[in-house]
């Protein structure tokens, strides 16, 4: 009969790998944690934000879009109608263009007549005279024009007329007027065909004449429209200071920021450069543009005119932007108003779909939830959609499956404890009664052997083979014995200071005669930097490196076994190894080989014998002493075990079982295995849960501190238990089994003892517990509280 250490606990219970590996839980009791937010506040949240989301993407895109726009199309007929304002200016010299083009079909008299050889003075200023009387005539009602002069071909002055400032009629004067740029009459003075040419604005801010104040000139040749080369020009000087003056609120500045001074003009305090940052850079663009300042101005300015030296002469006029503000928050009213709606029917369709979809969740919630803890077969009456329907019925016929197996698996793993525990004290009693005849049969052997009297060669040699196989069948029974103790917990360590140098000489003295008879060579190797004094158990100590000691003998054929000793990495203090030059072991049979009654080959058992029980109990015992094995190997090479050891038995990580680099375990044996270990011996836990995977994640922790476990799954077992103990120093139990206030009565009927009560929910406000867990806490945390709670 096999008995397989993987299945079953030591005191009894069944294990298994530990399902959840997150190994870090809430202490719901000490850290109180925030409401967690209802299924039906997650889908309404999801069904707004998914309707609203849309809509607040288009109107964050598009609304700005619109208002830029708006904004754009304002601005752009605001510009219009500042053109409009000077389209007079235009049609004011479309005009003039008309009249100086008359003027010079009709010159005055002076210029025709005086090409004429023999021509009377007095004939020419009596023909001049009355070409005086006819200008009043045509152009009495044209004040904007103000000056006719009259060019020969050489550009000389012949002729000229001024509009009087007070009584406005044409008449000569004693000087002439401005003369027009020299380049301009050149221009002129060179066409062949009828033109007009406009001159640059001239502005005079020293003279009082308004009339005069700011002025420009339209030349025009004589002769080409009478088919006749050049032979003069007449010059129209026009008076536009009206222009400016209309408009108070048009600004007029000079290429330089000059503000513009004339007389009628009203006068302003420096310059525009200064009243309007970055207008400077502006106008050396010589564009239309739109300034915008920081205090919310916006100023359109326009090159209207050229001036003297061919500077443009700019006009600002003010943007009024109150229809747009106005029109632009009248448009962002009326959207969120929309959204507004949107938000509100968007929230009441959503609000009817969460609620329909709640109602749902929280029937599914409420029935996974009975059947996980209270194994009850749940029914699932679903109306709507067939797919809704069968989903019902599916969840249906997994809850009465689910309870149906629950059930058979409770009765399997209660018909497995008993099993066991008959096992364990079947081993025990068995052990104990071989071990008395078969001392007897090794001390009678014994004696034969050396008896030489009355024995023949042949039968001292049978008493030898009876003797060496009842020391192996003791061996044997001192393995399984060792192995029974270790999973019922009762072999616990004695820790004392131990000289490893002492030891592991002693090791060598008593093995060396065996190696030799071998042909092996069994060496000593100590590092000079390992640590030789530290508190362990020396004889748990021998035995696992006799073990190691044992298997390289038996493994090895030639070559040299070397036992060492070095400093260990991580957080241990020593490591104690034993290699061989052996058969070695394949990787992917290094964790097999710490199972009980395995090794690596089953021809390795028929070949060098062996139960399979010595690397498995050495694991154990490295566990008992806070310690760690190791094994380094490959197949045919030989084989390193390492055994690290903590210089004191204490606050030190769980050491993991088997440590191939090959090696892997499950996440719920290494989430146990790395925590702390703890001695509380001679304790016992009653473990009160119908969830497996719960029953045995706090089995495995409680038994790696050397607490005895006791399970229960219901009311009734639990009674059953306290009949039959009485010394329960703590109590797990989960929820929907019993009420714990029940429990806390029966605990009070049955032992006088003060018992801890853990409650194990994630509800931190259960009532009935002296301390509440969430059902995921981790071993660090639960060996802390047992530690203040329990002291080990």
């Amino acid at each position: 009969m096999l008995y397989c250490s993987a299945h079953c606990s030591r005191n009894g219970g069944i294990k298994s790998q530990h399902r959840d590996g997150r190994g870090f839980a809430r202490i719901q009791a000490v850290f109180p944690f925030p409401a967690v937010m209802s299924l039906r506040t997650r889908i309404l949240l999801f069904l707004f934000g998914f309707a609203m989301l849309p809509l607040l993407v288009a109107v964050v895109i598009n609304l700005p879009l619109v208002l830029d726009r708006v904004e754009l199309f304002y601005r752009e007929a605001f510009l219009q109608n500042l053109r409009a304002d000077f389209s007079d200016l235009d049609t004011h010299l479309a005009s003039r263009d008309e009249m100086i083009r008359l003027l010079a079909k009709l010159p005055e008299p002076g210029v025709v007549l005086g090409e004429e050889q023999g021509v009377d003075n007095k004939r020419i200023d009596l023909a001049r005279l009355k070409y005086t009387e006819w200008i009043n005539r045509i152009l009495s009602d044209q004040l904007d024009i103000v000056d006719i002069l009259f060019l020969d071909q050489n550009g000389i002055a012949r002729f000229w007329l001024s509009r009087d400032a007070e009584t406005h009629q044409w008449e000569p004067a004693l000087k002439p007027p401005r003369l027009p740029p020299a380049d301009s009459i050149k221009v002129v003075m060179q066409a062949t065909t009828p033109a007009v040419l406009l001159t640059p604005v001239v502005v005079d801010e020293a003279g009082n004449d308004l009339s005069r104040a700011i002025t420009l000139q339209l030349i025009s040749p004589l002769g080409p429209g009478e088919g006749k080369p050049t032979y003069g020009a007449v010059v129209m000087t026009v008076d536009i200071g009206g222009l400016v003056r209309r408009d108070p609120r048009t600004l007029w500045v000079h290429d330089d920021g000059r503000y513009l001074s004339a007389p009628g003009v009203p006068a302003r305090s420096g310059t525009a450069f200064k009243d309007f940052p970055g207008l400077k850079a502006q106008f050396a663009k010589r564009k239309l543009f739109m300034w915008e300042g920081e205090d919310g101005r916006t100023v359109i300015w326009v090159p209207l005119l050229r001036t003297e030296n061919d500077r443009p002469l700019w006009v600002g006029r003010a943007v009024q932007d109150k229809p747009l503000r106005e029109l632009r928050d009248a448009l962002i009213l009326r959207v969120l108003v929309i959204i507004f709606v949107l938000v509100i029917a968007i929230g009441f369709i959503a609000r009817l779909v969460a609620a329909r979809l709640e109602r749902y969740g929280t029937e599914l919630f409420r029935g996974i939830q009975r059947v996980v803890g209270k194994s009850e077969a749940v029914q699932f009456h679903w109306r709507g959609s067939p797919e809704l329907r069968q989903l019902g019925e599916n969840l249906s016929m997994l809850s009465q499956t689910h309870a149906l197996n629950l059930q058979e698996l409770q009765g399997h793993a209660k018909a497995l404890e008993e099993s066991n525990r008959y096992k364990s004290e079947f081993l025990s009693n068995v052990s104990h009664e071989l071990r008395t005849p078969l001392n007897s049969i090794l001390l009678l052997s014994k004696l034969l052997v050396k008896e030489n009297k009355g024995l023949s060669d042949e039968q001292r040699q049978q008493l030898r083979v009876i003797h060496e196989a009842s020391v192996d069948l003791r061996g044997l029974i001192d393995n399984i014995l060792d192995l029974s103790r270790i999973e019922a917990g009762r072999l616990l360590p004695n820790m004392e200071e131990v000289d490893l140098v002492s030891l592991l000489q002693e090791l060598v003295d008593l093995m060396c005669p065996q190696f030799e008879e071998k042909g092996l060579r069994l060496e000593l190797d100590v590092g000079a930097a390992a640590t030789t004094k530290i508190n362990t158990d020396p004889d748990k100590l021998k035995q696992i490196l006799k073990n190691f000691l044992s298997n390289a003998l038996k493994f090895t054929r030639e070559g040299k076994v070397v036992l060492g000793l070095g400093p260990a990495e991580e957080l241990f203090a020593v490591r104690l190894w034993v290699r061989d030059t052996g058969i070695g072991i394949p990787a992917d049979k290094q964790k097999l080989i710490f199972e009980a009654f395995k090794q690596a080959d089953g021809s390795t058992r028929r070949r060098y014998g062996g139960t399979g029980l010595g690397l498995s109990i050495s694991r154990e015992l490295s566990l008992i002493l806070c310690g760690r094995i190791e094994v380094e190997s490959r197949s045919g090479i030989g084989a390193e075990f390492s055994l690290l050891l903590p210089e004191e038995c204490g606050e030190l990580p769980r050491p993991k079982a088997i440590l191939s680099e090959d090696t892997q375990e499950s996440p719920g044996d290494s989430a146990l295995l790395d925590e702390p270990l703890a001695n509380f011996s001679g304790r016992k836990a009653l473990l009160i849960e119908q969830n497996i995977d719960v029953l045995l994640k706090f089995s495995k922790m409680l038994e790696a501190w050397h607490i005895q476990v006791l399970a229960a799954g219901d009311e009734e077992e639990v009674r059953e238990t306290l009949e039959d103990e009485a010394d329960i120093d703590i109590v797990l139990i989960g929820e929907n089994i019993m009420e714990w206030r029940r429990l806390s009565d029966m605990l009070g009927n049955s032992i006088s003892k003060s018992v801890l009560i853990v409650g194990l929910s994630d509800n931190p406000q259960a009532n009935g517990a002296d301390l509440v867990l969430s059902p995921d806490v981790n071993a660090h945390t639960l060996k802390a509280i047992l530690q203040q709670q329990l002291p080990s």
